[in-house]
């Protein structure tokens, strides 16, 4: 079912006809002259309070509401797609792996247990971003603006947490596919790199998210709501990015003591031979052989390269970023409507 629905245009269809409704229902209702008359504009504007604020805050769940879904069919096919490019190097037939790809799936009960906390968090973050009105749960005290993060507040954070689900455990699962593998090379890690490219991934799919968020920083009063989220971000991000090369972790460190263990074996039976007679003609085994186990020694443990880290550094400061762009976008549709 996830390969028959394309993330990227869910996700834009989601979001555009949610922003499509809120400008149509805005410009029924007449609420521009409100927003441009409530003092300012300007995107770098900071409003404590009002219309302006509210339509920004609607305009931030509009697009989560698009983008959350499809990350978390994104999530789903990263993880099936990373079992069958490694296909080659697992102790599988073709029909195997693909039955073990589709094996990756998540729980109905634990998307319910994760729905039910999902709407938990959505009635208690907005207590974290004053000023906190009176009757905040109460209809009759909502403008237009308002019903559209308290009624997309709920979904959005139950579907938000069904991604932190779907990347943990397919970050586990794949963790465990490393069982299957073959054997390790060690002089050549590279084959392994489905296990790092799927936790990167898994990064960039949820820095997306905290991305998207971080457009309310525009506004004063949310910097609780902000570590909030961003603090999750990165203990999930760290887990999602390591979590799946967990496996390859323990099996390249079997291999490494299998290999030195070997190793050792084979200098201490030239070492013995060299205190023969014919002993002199094997020394230049001994150097080999300590050469080799002193490579073998400095392969990493983990399959991540410098790029590896790179990149998610670099992903770590895409939330910036969008804010950035956020910014200069609402200085433009700001002078066009205003």
């Amino acid at each position: 079912m996830t390969y028959r629905i394309s993330p990227l245009w869910l996700g834009i269809g989601i979001s555009a006809t949610l922003l499509a409704i809120l400008f149509v229902v805005e410009t029924a209702l007449g609420r521009w002259d409100a927003i441009a008359t409530e003092g300012t504009t300007n995107a770098l504007a900071r409003v404590s309070e009002g219309p302006l604020r509210d339509i920004r805050i609607a305009v931030v769940h509009c697009l989560v509401m698009g983008y959350v879904p499809a990350a978390f069919l994104q999530a789903i096919r990263n993880g099936r797609r990373a079992v069958l490019r490694l296909k080659e190097v697992l102790d599988c037939t073709d029909a195997e792996c693909a039955e073990l790809a589709a094996s990756i799936r998540l729980s109905p009960m634990a998307l319910a247990a994760t729905t039910v906390a999902g709407l938990g968090i959505a009635m208690f973050l907005p207590y974290l971003v004053p000023p906190v009105p009176e009757g905040l749960w109460d209809p009759a005290t909502w403008s237009p603006e308002v019903w559209w993060h308290r009624v997309l507040g709920p979904p959005v954070f139950a579907l938000q947490l069904w991604l932190v689900y779907a990347v943990i455990i397919v970050s586990v699962r794949l963790s465990r596919v490393a069982e299957r593998l073959k054997s390790i090379d060690l002089l050549d890690l590279s084959r392994l790199a489905p296990f790092t490219r799927l936790g990167l991934q898994n990064a960039l799919l949820l820095f997306g998210v905290a991305s998207i968020w971080s457009l309310m920083s525009i506004e004063v009063g949310v910097g609780k709501l902000m570590i909030f989220v961003g603090g999750n971000t990165l203990v999930v991000v760290a887990f999602a990015f390591i979590a799946p090369a967990r496996g390859v972790n323990r099996r390249i460190r079997q291999a490494k003591d299998e290999e030195l263990e070997w190793t050792n074996a084979a200098i201490r039976r030239l070492r013995q031979s060299l205190q023969s007679e014919d002993g002199p003609t094997s020394s230049g085994n001994v150097a080999d052989l300590v050469a080799y186990r002193s490579m073998i020694e400095d392969v990493p443990e983990w399959p991540f390269t410098r790029t590896s880290y790179t990149r998610l550094f670099l992903y770590a400061f895409i939330p910036l970023l969008a804010w950035g762009v956020g910014v200069i976008a609402e200085e433009y549709v700001g002078r066009m409507l205003f």
